[in-house]
């Protein structure tokens, strides 16, 4: 769902755009309302906006002004011009650097020009519309060199206390060592592409979007932390406030989640620092906010705590300890936070096909592995807080302590069992919250269908984001939200207008419309009949 602003100082034309598109479902518009260009702005700095669709002609700040502030605070919204005015010179001097419409178009018009603006948006994603200006980027990201120190230096291999300016400037790295950064940690659900060289084109075409969306208004590197984390380093190039700067990046992670999921198919889930912070505590402290990642649904963005900044964990295992079978076995982490629950269980079958001839529960060989697995099994079951339900339903000692088990092939069956178990349990767990989520926002619609029912006060009376609480609900219930509560408010209407003693007005108001002209539209829309003719039909 985007948010629309429409900015008039005429209130009938700004509340007829505004029952004008919100009979349109389609659309899926979350829309606000300015007098003034002055109160517009007010908005803007609260709030992100996606299109406005603004008179030109207004006292105090034109719409052309406008503008100019909104192309400063929100780069990417999209702005439509509404003029009386016919002097084609002064028409065309708008349309060179947005979308215009006369006031005396007919709807349809100015739907037809709202849908476009909205496939402009889309089209925007798209990674071709980023190319050019993203050229310097992608050669830029070749450079082995910075890419291979960015890698040693989190996963600790470059001693932080050695670093100085002067590395940072030689290997081009685009940030001042000794201040303070933001950042993002960023977690996708896959690699796109079945063959090496299609990777590769993923990562070039990822670096496009990181620098459209974050390396534009920001100056900063990225890392590639392990196969599917990446971690954006930040620092600001503009003297703003730092609430500003915090809006303009969960915005643009927002944008960025978008881009990744229209151009791969790729699901997204982002953490950002609530401040900057020195390099060193990023380094230090990045994998406990993996951590909490692990406990989130894709499409979120989340912002790391102070806590999780202050507490650090070991983040450098000796892989060169480890022979190919446990090599073989690291990807269990990844495929744990991933739920690929199919190749967990490939792969502990593939370890117990190893072991299938083994005859002493003494080999330390099949010792080591069997732990290492029931290790990662004992982490995941903490990380999710399933030890409650595990226990309840299978033999926990059994995990860590092999004397247990009468043979490897019983040892790796449980490991099996008990895997299973974590999937399922995870599973009826998210959709339970899923399912408690929708039954809480459509009691609340259901109880206060005259009162605020957009979107922003339904995400924020459940706790999650708007557009994350759209995607959850359309997922669930196949319509929008603004679908299922004007469906609900057609339903109702219907049942009130059946008594007979019922005023219209009164009707109007109980569904929330602002007047009874505003109602007999949208019933009209919505039935093909107006309520008086509706209840006409009834006596008949």
């Amino acid at each position: 769902m985007y948010n629309l602003l429409i900015v008039d100082d005429e209130k009938i034309i700004r509340d007829g755009l505004y029952e004008l598109l919100s009979m349109e479902d389609s659309l899926e518009l979350n829309l606000l309302l300015a007098a003034s260009a002055i109160e517009a702005v007010e908005i803007l700095e609260e709030k992100k906006v996606d299109i406005i669709l603004t008179d030109i002609q207004m006292p105090k700040m034109t719409g052309i002004e406008l503008m100019e502030v909104v192309l400063e605070r929100w780069p990417f919204c999209k702005v439509i011009f509404l003029t009386g005015y016919s002097d084609f010179d002064y028409v065309y001097k708008v349309h060179e650097h947005a979308r215009y419409i006369l006031k005396a178009e007919e709807d349809e018009k100015i739907l037809r020009i709202v849908r476009e603006t909205l496939e402009d948006i889309e089209n925007d994603f798209l990674v071709e519309k980023m190319v050019e200006r993203s050229k310097d980027l992608v050669e830029r990201q070749k450079e082995a060199d910075k890419l291979r120190f960015l890698g040693d230096l989190f996963h600790g291999f470059v001693n932080t206390k050695t670093l100085t300016q002067q590395t940072f400037d030689r290997l081009d790295i685009h940030l001042n060592y000794n201040q303070n950064m933001y950042c993002a940690l960023i977690k996708y659900d896959h690699i796109p592409g079945d063959t090496y060289d299609e990777q590769i084109s993923f990562n070039d075409e990822l670096h496009i979007l990181i620098q459209n969306y974050y390396l534009d208004f920001m100056k900063g590197e990225w890392i590639q932390i392990s196969r599917n984390y990446l971690l954006l380093l930040l620092q600001p190039t503009k003297l703003i406030s730092t609430e500003r700067n915090l809006l303009m990046l969960e915005h643009n992670s927002g944008l960025f989640q978008k881009a990744c999921n229209k151009n791969f198919d790729l699901a997204t889930i982002i953490a950002l620092s609530p401040e900057p912070i020195k390099l060193h505590e990023i380094i230090k402290n990045y994998p406990r906010v993996k951590i909490k990642l692990l406990r989130r649904d894709y499409e979120e963005i989340i912002w790391m705590t102070k806590e999780e900044l202050d507490l650090g964990t070991e983040i450098c295992p000796n892989q060169e300890k480890k022979n190919s079978i446990h090599s073989r076995l690291d990807l269990l982490d990844y495929y744990f936070e991933n739920s690929d629950q199919d190749h967990v269980i490939g792969l502990i079958q593939e370890t117990m096909d190893l072991f299938e001839h083994t005859e002493s529960m003494h080999d330390l060989f099949a010792v080591q592995v069997y732990t290492d697995i029931a290790v990662k099994l004992l982490k995941y079951i903490n990380q999710f807080e399933l030890s409650q339900e595990i226990c309840f339903r299978i033999n926990v000692f059994s995990l860590y302590n092999l004397t247990q088990h009468s043979n490897w092939n019983e040892a790796f069956s449980y490991l099996m069992e008990m895997t299973n178990f974590i999937f399922d349990i995870k599973k009826a767990r998210g959709q339970k919250h899923s399912h408690d989520v929708i039954d809480q926002v459509k009691r609340y619609i259901q109880g206060h269908l005259d009162q605020d029912t957009s979107l922003d006060k339904l995400a924020d009376i459940v706790s999650l984001s708007p557009e994350y609480l759209l995607r959850l609900f359309k997922k669930s219930e196949n319509i929008t939200i603004l679908q299922y509560i004007n469906d609900l408010k057609i339903i109702k209407a219907k049942k009130m207008i059946e008594d007979q003693e019922m005023q219209i007005k009164d009707i109007a108001k109980n569904l929330g419309f602002n007047s009874q002209g505003y109602f007999a539209r949208f019933f009209k829309s919505k039935t093909g009949l107006s309520p008086q003719s509706y209840r006409d039909r009834l006596r008949d």
